[in-house]
């Protein structure tokens, strides 16, 4: 069986990942604020095994908590390999760094660093042992590289994740059995984190004009796209610890 770990389940590509890793030799482990019941009944029609736990990634003081139900659900004896996409994130606070209050940046850095650093670290501590397949993919942006005007705390966490992601893989390389792990820049998908972004002010986000004109020229990606990509690499031969990876350089 391969365990499938899905944090940020519920919509846009955690969804659509979700729904590309159904099948009966995958066990699916959701994480979400909220359930999505039709991921559930489309798992129940199809004789695949997901567990869903509802949770709020904002929350990091119950991350460590919220790990051991993950693990409750896998039986180590029976697994051909164990996974964690840390996909869960938040664009918020879009405004300039002048205008963000302190309960914002701390929202950001909740979510989109330290949760999946927490949960990562627990991944690597429940499975050290384990004589078998271990990856982990952490879902990073383009903005990881590049200032956007507005953006300072998204910007911020997803460069710190993509740090934090070549330190694990650099510790894991020395292991006979490493946990392998990356990052990879899904790139601009056509999600709800889209609109989003569009709907922001200009004064805000001084490049908005950006992000509305690639939704009328037909240029964002697909969720399902992505997910395959994401499923590839995954599954991949090729998956090279530590490394940083972005969809327009596949």
């Amino acid at each position: 069986m391969n365990y499938i770990i899905i944090t940020g389940a519920s919509k846009g590509l955690g969804e659509a990942l979700t729904q590309r890793l159904m099948d009966k030799e995958n066990h699916l482990i959701c994480i979400s604020r909220t359930k999505n019941n039709s991921l559930i009944e489309e798992a129940a029609k199809n004789g695949v095994k997901l567990d869903y736990i509802e949770y709020d990634l904002n929350d990091t003081n119950g991350a460590e908590a919220l790990a051991e139900k993950m693990f409750a659900s896998i039986d180590t004896t029976n697994a051909k390999s164990i996974s964690m996409i840390n996909n869960a994130g938040v664009v918020d606070p879009i405004k300039l760094v002048d205008k963000v209050e302190t309960n914002e940046i701390q929202k950001s850095i909740n979510v989109n660093l330290i949760s999946p650093m927490v949960l990562t670290i627990a991944f690597l501590r429940k499975t050290t042992d384990l004589k078998i397949e271990k990856r982990i993919i952490n879902i990073s942006s383009a903005a990881a590289k590049s200032p956007y005007p507005g953006w300072g705390c998204y910007c911020t966490s997803k460069a710190a994740l993509d740090m934090f992601t070549q330190c694990v893989g650099a510790e894991q390389n020395e292991l006979e059995f490493p946990t392998k792990i990356l990052s990879f820049a899904p790139g601009v998908i056509d999600t709800e984190m889209q609109v989003q972004i569009r709907s922001s002010k200009e004064e805000d986000f001084p490049l908005i004009n950006t992000f509305v004109g690639l939704k009328e020229k037909g240029r964002l990606l697909q969720p399902a796209y992505v997910a395959e990509k994401v499923t590839d690499i995954l599954f991949g031969e090729d998956f090279k610890n530590g490394s940083i990876l972005d969809i327009y350089k596949l």
